[in-house]
């Protein structure tokens, strides 16, 4: 632990002392349980100390290095830093893993490129709880998720929370006609839908006194 203590030290005292020149910021986004990698674009690196810092919340870390000596032991098993490019790669993603990724070259000054990385997880089918002519759609809440309802192809209502602990609830008040209607959920990368026509769900309330 000494060893890769003073390695970090030396690396933050190179990086503050030569200085870096700045890039914008890329958005990655990474799929829960799989894999991502923050492409740098760059070629011909495998002469140059290449780090790689993360950030989850004004932390930062090292997690990888090239022509250092070491990589960080820790972080070995889910991560690969290609030599030529200085691409890393990330496996078996977690939600855990969100957060900004800086890239550094150490040249003459310090080339600096930023990634900020947002895991999602793929959305759960949406639920319809049917009540005489009304309904209910609901499913499990997670990041970004917005749960709709559409008649046809208008969108007619819709709800989101930033708690992803909860479950979203959708109430429908159908009308009369022979529409579909259809509840759906998606996030960034990905969507599901559950759809269902009034004609069908009103033969199941037959003899009542329903409006449809």
């Amino acid at each position: 632990m000494l060893a890769i203590d003073l390695i970090q030290l030396c690396i933050c005292f190179i990086l503050v002392v030569l200085g870096d020149a700045q890039t914008d910021v890329k958005t990655v986004r990474g799929i829960e349980g799989q894999t991502v990698t923050l492409n740098t674009g760059l070629t011909g690196l495998q002469n140059y100390m290449v780090y790689w810092t993360y950030d989850p919340a004004g932390s930062v870390t090292i997690i990888a290095t090239l022509n250092v000596g070491r990589n960080i032991p820790e972080y070995n098993e889910r991560l690969h830093l290609d030599a030529q490019s200085g691409s890393l790669t990330i496996k078996s993603l977690t939600t855990n893993d969100h957060g900004l990724y800086e890239l550094r070259v150490v040249s003459q000054q310090v080339w600096k490129q930023t990634f900020n990385l947002t895991i999602y997880a793929p959305v759960s089918v949406p639920n319809i709880i049917k009540e005489s002519c009304s309904l209910v759609c609901s499913v499990k809440n997670g990041r970004d998720v917005i749960l709709s309802w559409y008649r046809g192809e208008e969108i007619i209502n819709q709800t989101s929370s930033r708690d992803p602990n909860i479950t979203l609830y959708l109430p429908l008040e159908l009308k009369e006609g022979n529409e579909t209607y259809s509840c759906v959920v998606h996030n960034p990368i990905s969507n599901q839908t559950t759809k269902l026509s009034i004609e069908d769900h009103c033969q199941q309330h037959t003899g009542t006194n329903l409006l449809c």
